[in-house]
């Protein structure tokens, strides 16, 4: 089987898509990550003299909630502003090329009868 390249060129990109694609990826390994690190660390705050300034604002749980709500908010922001700048430097500079490598994944002989891709 011979190996063909598809070239396509990337021209534009879809902020708030681009934004929430990011933010959601960005929330979900928050989660996974910093979640057993902040209950960890508000069982510790606990034991201290600290921890009734923590209970008054909800301990670990609210600082979680509060970390996912303006994480989110500002990763948001942030990607929609970096997405706006990337399309003015694709426009610029005529897009980017991307190189594809086709693997043996046929879509003519592999589409059904209403137009959906069938294995």
């Amino acid at each position: 089987m011979t190996n063909q390249t598809l070239k396509l060129r990337l021209k534009k990109v879809d902020p708030v898509k681009y934004a929430l694609v990011t933010t959601l990826v960005y929330l979900s390994i928050l989660l996974i990550v910093y979640t057993p690190f902040i209950l960890l660390f508000s069982l510790i705050g606990g034991a201290s003299d600290l921890g009734a300034g923590a209970m008054v604002l909800g301990g670990g749980l609210f600082g979680i909630i509060m970390m996912l709500i303006i994480g989110g908010i500002i990763v948001f922001v942030i990607t929609i502003i970096a997405a706006l700048i990337l399309n003015f430097i694709l426009s610029k500079t005529g897009g980017l090329d991307i190189d594809f490598e086709k693997i043996g994944f046929d879509f003519d002989s592999q589409q059904g009868d209403q137009g959906r891709i069938e294995q």
